[in-house]
């Protein structure tokens, strides 16, 4: 009988059994049979390995029972199958007695129950397993970095962002992937953040984002977050980092668009127009930018250069100077010529050897040092303007296909804007052309309708009232009313191309408001009474004066009351009044007319405009005149109307100040 206290057969705890060097089963505590689901009785002088399946037992038994007898440990976990077919996981430890002469007599086994730890193992295994997989395929940069700033762990998506592969840049310092500006404020945070209470938080919180480093060397906009793992004493900070460059900079052309359309709206001066859109370029762009326009006979001799740098004004002015013919080998002929807009990532010397129109031109284009370039037709409603080209003299900075769309959007609003301002100066010319030969006519035509009226004063007086003459008179008083409509008319087309102009001139005295009405009033108490109207008249006491020019103000009200008796039907009344408002006298002209339909009240003052086109009563001057003449004097005017109840015209003039008012008027 082996020497072995008999009590460890009878403990749950450890498994316990002795071998002899063949490997059969000599002892085989309770701790094994519950266990393994083997009584004593069935494994006594059996093999270890006989008691796992064939395929699992023999070799793997032998092999590890000769380690054993040879004095080498055997593996610490080793996989045993239970009687019921369940694997389970024992830690096992080994002694060999041996025989006085040294050689092998029993081996001792204790094992220990691994299967739930190994268990828990496999799930942890599984667990990073997972998220290590998650991390590698994120498309955020996901990267871990020691308490020494050294990089540990490194994702995919940061191979993607950065440019840097895993094997690369695991244990390289975080400063590899930080702009060079900003590495030792990084460091601070880092030393900060740790030293804090605060287990996570974004990364640039007072600024919008934080700036990474490509290998290339090229930085870009990027949002982050950080956290913090305090581990063994030491301490782990976990990056999260989104390139943003994408979405900054579709936020950065949409501004840049919405401020080209609001700068350029600003102004139709044609030479302004080009300056703009020059200087809009450079300021988000572009280094240089020259926009060209085509003129006659294909010749391009109106062109804006702005540079970025106020520095290299004179060099900008130097090009701007020199006029590009449009023969085939200029850049401008090239893009006009495609009608496409053109990206060159790479400029080359002898590029700008095949463009300079000279040895001039080409020591200008050498200086400005181009290294990129984009150029683009001006397209305004299918007709061809010029062209526009933004040159980039940044090595580091060259032209791609985004900034291709960029610029197409900036050429697109630029030949809008100048289409625009080209109508603009080609309606000036047209309005200065039409004003000098209306003043021509004007002229022309008072010399013969004064001699007509002339002579219909003459038949007028002649003979006695009753006779032969009497036809003759009536006919002379219908000439000189038709006279007097010729010249109102002629009066207010001039009228018209002053305001236009320059402006009306007028006189502006202190004139009471009660003369002005006083005068106005009986210059159609006549056509009022043939109309069956009746025309009244408020006189309000303590009006104070207002600086007007007399007749200039007559007229508004002749415009204004002679509307009143056209468009008022038989019954009705028209009234005149003004009060006193703040620093202005408010005046008014009412009547009882059909009124006016609330669409047609905002065109009331435009020129030429009837609300019935086919109303041959008048040319549709008066209001527009009226209104050009209150804003001479600084004054407002406009209209209150009421469809069936009438229409009420107000204006207003300055109230006259206490020094003007002894002066005559």
């Amino acid at each position: 009988m082996i020497d072995f206290d008999m009590r460890l057969l009878e403990m749950r705890e450890p498994l316990v059994l002795v071998l002899d060097r063949e490997g059969r089963v000599l002892l085989w505590n309770r701790a094994c049979s519950e266990f393994l689901g083997y009584d004593f009785e069935e494994v006594r002088g059996k093999k270890v390995g006989a008691l796992r399946p064939a395929s699992e037992s023999a070799e793997f038994t032998n092999r590890t029972l000769a380690q054993i007898l040879e004095g080498k440990a055997p593996p610490q976990e080793s996989l045993a199958i239970t009687k019921s077919g369940e694997h389970r996981w024992i830690a096992w430890s080994a002694q060999v007695s041996r025989t006085s002469d040294g050689k092998p007599e029993f081996v001792y086994l204790v094992g220990v129950d691994r299967t739930g730890a190994k268990l828990a193992e496999a799930a942890l295994r599984a667990s990073e397993e997972k998220f290590a997989g998650i991390i590698s395929i994120a498309a955020d940069a996901i990267i871990s970095v020691d308490g020494a700033h050294n990089i540990v762990i490194y994702n995919e998506g940061a191979e993607s962002i950065f440019g840097w592969r895993r094997d690369e840049i695991l244990g390289k310092p975080l400063d590899l992937l930080l702009p060079e500006r900003f590495r030792e404020l990084h460091r601070q945070h880092l030393r900060d953040f740790a030293a804090g209470s605060v287990k996570s938080r974004s990364m640039g919180e007072h600024r919008p984002f934080i700036f990474g480093l490509r290998k290339n060397g090229q930085e870009f906009p990027a949002e982050a977050a950080i956290s913090k793992l305090e581990i063994g004493g030491g301490v782990l900070f976990n990056v999260v980092l989104r390139d943003v460059t994408v979405r900054t900079r579709l936020e950065r052309d949409q501004q840049f668009l919405a401020e080209v359309g609001a700068d350029l709206s600003e102004t139709l001066d044609y030479q302004e127009v080009l300056t703009r859109i020059a200087q809009l370029a450079v300021r988000f762009l572009a280094d240089v930018c020259i926009v060209g326009i085509v003129e006659e006979e294909g010749r391009i001799p109106r062109f804006r250069v702005v540079h970025r740098d106020p520095a290299r004004e004179q060099l900008a002015a130097a090009l701007e100077r020199i006029s590009l013919e449009q023969d085939r080998h200029s850049l401008f002929s090239r893009i006009l010529e495609m009608n496409q807009p053109v990206l060159m990532s790479s400029v080359s010397e002898e590029f700008i050897q095949s463009v300079a129109q000279g040895p001039e031109y080409l020591e200008l284009l050498r200086q400005f040092n181009p290294t990129s370039l984009m150029g683009f037709p001006l397209l305004a409603h299918t007709r061809l303007l010029g062209a526009l080209v933004l040159v980039s003299s940044d090595p580091h900075c060259r032209y791609a296909p985004e900034d291709l769309r960029l610029g197409n959007e900036l050429a697109r609003r630029a030949a809008l804007a100048v289409d625009n301002a080209r109508l603009y100066q080609a309606a000036r010319k047209a309005i200065a052309a039409r004003d000098e030969v209306l003043g021509i006519v004007a002229h022309d035509l008072r010399n013969p309708l004064n001699a007509v009226g002339l002579a219909a004063a003459s038949l007028r007086r002649t003979g006695p009232p009753d006779g032969p003459a009497r036809n003759t008179r009536g006919t002379a008083e219908s000439i000189e009313r038709w006279i007097h409509q010729a010249t109102r008319l002629i009066d207010d087309l001039l009228d018209v191309a002053r305001i236009e102009k320059q402006g009306l001139h007028i006189e502006r005295h202190a004139v009471a408001p009660v003369e002005l009405m006083a005068e106005a009033a009986p210059l159609f108490t006549e056509a009022a009474s043939k109309a069956s109207l009746e025309l009244r008249t408020d006189l309000p006491e303590a009006l104070p004066p207002v600086m007007a020019d007399r007749a200039r103000i007559l007229q508004v009200f002749s415009n204004l009351l002679g509307n009143a008796v056209k468009f008022t039907g038989p019954g009705g009344y028209i009234r005149m009044g003004a009060e006193h408002r703040d620093s202005e006298v408010c005046f008014r002209v009412s009547d009882t007319g059909r009124g006016i339909e609330p669409v047609h009240l905002s065109r009331l003052f435009d020129r030429f405009w009837q609300e019935r086109p086919t109303d041959r009563r008048g040319a549709g001057l008066g209001l527009y005149i009226s209104k050009g003449i209150v804003e001479a004097h600084g004054g407002r005017i406009w209209a209150e109307s009421t469809l069936g109840r009438g229409t009420t015209f107000f204006f207003t003039l300055p109230v006259a100040p206490v020094s003007s008012r002894n002066e005559p008027s």
